[in-house]
């Protein structure tokens, strides 16, 4: 009996730590969500998507729930949505790390009258698009406030809210859309509204922080690369949007290319109204000049809208995000947010829109080990903090950076009032940045310079290194391009076939110069030397053989061009060898047409062969003509400064000269023998050469084909940068 009970008590202690083992597995499991649900609830808890989930109605999420979304993970919804998270018990909608899920998209056109989109205390981070309003979706209303949304690592939006759909405009009903009270930080790309004027809806864009954000584009500064945009149109404007009481700190366009920051990007709008209200803003700055070159509008693009942000605030409302607005140095000077940083700084004054609280903050400075590597030193800072309402003194206490090396500092683990996020601050940014691109375009050349022999040879000096930086970073220098071209030379105009290439080829030489303004936008000029002849006898057309006429005209012609480079012509690398370009451009061209009768070369213009001197009111044409023309090119880069390639441009001129024979009645021969000009019979022949006796008076000599002149060029190149 004994024997039985103690068997009895080792099976239950054995099922006790069965059971144990089994609850702590299943308290730290995950629940793995995928397919499709005609409503879903989430509970608190750990939850992972690793697929698109589409929930057809009611989509609801409790507080406490953390969802993970791994690439190519995104939720569908396309009903209500009701995220019930709490000021201290968020929800938490995250990317896996180096696997970043999508996000949310809002889609589909769901009649229950209670299908609102309501979104509160929730946390977006490190998502590729945490919200997607697609185009045609349709709700009561929708309602996103006292969010998170931080550290998104997408590129084309944080949120992103397209038309609903287009018959809507029948229904009187329109959807109030509010966006408040929520921190946007750290996150590399905008808020986009496809319609903030809108007959479908009411936008509420109010008491947000939007602070720390990167924008990524080109370098060109434009209306998509602002941290907040969206199209604002005269028509179907019912409603106009309430975008007030935001804060808008430290938010820039970054080069694509060069990861580097170009430019302030608070605002920007396109469309066909003529202003929008962008009133009572804080916009990082007091001075207007500074919150001016952050916004994109008319100033910038007669097209665009005027955004009227006058009076804006000189603070951040208490009522926003908490966040740090302003950097300043110990004696409370400003402090530019392009500094470079290689002295060490004693401290800093950072004030906020609350008092924040900085014991646990993780003060650090980052600087390179040495001149030329990509070796960092990260120091973690000690400090004393005085706080002093909302402007904290934080004094630094220990020293770093001996070798005076760029760097920045970065403020992290901030608190607010209420326990929560603060944007981390970071002093120096910019220009550490600028200083980490240079070092990679260095280790570039000098990997493209290693050979065999050179890995034997010790490393060069400091100074050498110094000097290959400075090459390098000749901005100026290095942007001009000399290029030789040549190739054929085409007429085309009113002596001329319609088919192109039966028409005469000239031989065409230029010289041009190239200077690259922006990692894509070039400009040039090119001075060139051609030919242009015809004749009426190549002509497949009856009538214009009849008529007989012929040309031979020497160009001289001047030509500026702005051309996109749809590779940044700054860099060489081998993966870039082909480098195609379109333009547009204008032409200054001196031509002086000519023709041969009896065996002698006359200049026509002299002769007044459309009528010019039969008539005291006429004049004779000019020999100068403006133009316009379209050109392509396709260059292969052989190495860092030499390059081959392809080029064409298609001209129109302004004169209708350039063969002579404009838009002018064939002359009577009686008023040329009249007239004053000196070679009469020349006169006569060349004004009418193809049959003087045929009765044309009334006719005009460009006669059938009425065409405008012009001509293509095109051929091949060589071009070198001239400076290193």
């Amino acid at each position: 009996m004994f024997r039985n009970l103690l068997i009895t008590k080792k099976h239950l202690n054995a099922i006790m730590i069965l059971g144990f083992a089994f609850a702590t597995t299943q308290s730290f499991g995950q629940d793995t969500l995928a397919g499709n649900y005609p409503f879903l609830s989430i509970k608190s808890g750990n939850h992972v998507i690793k697929s698109v989930v589409t929930v057809k109605g009611k989509l609801e999420i409790e507080a406490g729930a953390k969802i993970e979304l791994i690439e190519p993970g995104v939720i569908v919804c396309e009903g209500a949505v009701n995220f019930k998270g709490e000021s201290n018990n968020k929800i938490e909608i995250f990317g896996k790390l180096n696997q970043e899920g999508v996000g949310m998209v809002i889609r589909g056109l769901d009649s229950n009258s209670n299908s609102n989109i309501d979104i509160r205390y929730v946390t977006f981070k490190n998502l590729q698009l945490p919200l997607f309003f697609d185009f045609g979706w349709k709700r009561t209303g929708v309602n996103i406030s006292d969010n998170y949304f931080i550290n998104n690592i997408g590129k084309v939006s944080v949120i992103q809210v397209l038309n609903p759909p287009f018959n809507f405009n029948l229904d009187s009903s329109y959807i109030d859309f509010k966006v408040i009270n929520n921190l946007f930080s750290g996150n590399n790309a905008a808020l986009y509204f496809e319609d903030l004027k809108s007959d479908h809806i009411n936008f509420e864009i109010s008491n947000n922080a939007i602070v720390g954000n990167n924008v990524y584009g080109f370098k060109n500064y434009n209306i998509s690369t602002n941290v907040l945009y969206g199209r604002v149109d005269q028509l179907f404007s019912r409603f106009n949007p309430k975008i007030e009481n935001n804060s808008f700190v430290f938010n820039y366009l970054v080069d694509n290319i060069t990861d580097t920051v170009v430019h302030l990007a608070n605002f920007g709008v396109y469309g066909t109204d003529k202003t929008i209200d962008f009133k009572n803003n804080f916009l990082g700055s007091s001075n207007k000049g500074v919150i001016q070159k952050s916004i994109y509008d008319q100033t910038l693009n007669y097209n665009a809208p005027k955004v009227e942000f006058e009076p804006f605030l000189s603070t951040p409302s208490e009522n926003n995000p908490s966040h740090v607005f302003e950097i300043n140095n110990l004696d409370n000077s400003y402090l530019q947010d392009t500094i470079i940083i290689k002295d060490a700084l004693k401290g800093l004054v950072l004030k906020s829109n609350a008092t924040l609280n900085y014991t646990k903050a993780k003060f650090s400075y980052t600087y390179f080990k040495d001149d030329s590597s990509l070796k960092k030193v990260d120091t973690t800072l000690t400090y004393d903090v005085q706080p002093n309402g909302n402007s904290t003194k934080l004094t630094i206490t220990k020293n770093v950076n001996a070798t005076k090396k760029i760097g920045y500092y970065n403020i992290g683990d901030i608190i607010d009032p209420k326990g929560g996020y603060v944007p981390e601050v970071k002093v120096g940014y910019i220009a550490y940045l600028n200083d980490l691109r240079r070092r990679k375009l260095l280790a570039e050349l000098l990997k493209e310079k290693k050979t065999e022999d050179s890995l034997k040879l010790p490393p060069p000096p400091a100074d050498s290194i110094k000097n290959q930086f400075q090459k390098i970073e000749a901005p100026q220098k290095s942007r001009f391009e000399l290029g030789i071209y040549s190739g054929l030379a085409i007429f085309n105009g009113t002596i001329s076939q319609s088919s192109l290439f039966n028409n005469d080829k000239n031989l065409f030489n230029g010289l041009n110069i190239n200077y690259t303004i922006f990692s894509n936008l070039s400009a040039s000029m090119t001075i060139a030397s051609f030919k242009l002849s015809n004749s009426d006898e190549n002509s497949n057309n009856n009538e214009q053989q009849a008529r007989g006429m012929s040309f031979s005209t020497s160009m001289l012609g001047v030509s500026t061009s702005v051309n996109y480079d749809f590779v940044d012509n700054r860099l060489y690398t081998k993966a870039r060898k082909i480098r195609p370009s379109i333009g547009v451009g204008l032409d200054v061209n001196s031509f002086s047409p000519t023709g041969i009768y009896n065996g002698v070369v006359y200049k026509l213009q002299p002769l007044g062969t459309g009528g010019q001197f039969i008539d005291s009111t006429k004049k004779a044409y000019s020999s100068l003509a403006l133009g316009y023309f379209f050109n392509f090119k396709i260059k292969y880069q052989i190495n860092r400064f030499n390059s081959v390639g392809l080029h064409m441009s298609i001209h129109k001129s302004m004169s209708d000269y350039l063969d002579d024979v404009g838009p002018d009645l064939y002359p009577s021969t009686d008023k040329i023998m009249k007239s004053k000009v000196d070679n009469k019979d020349a006169a006569i022949y060349f004004s009418n050469p193809g049959n003087p006796t045929r009765i044309i008076f009334g006719q005009y000599r460009n006669s059938p084909n009425n065409a405008k002149d012009g001509y293509i060029n095109f051929g091949i190149f060589y071009s070198r940068k001239l400076f290193k």
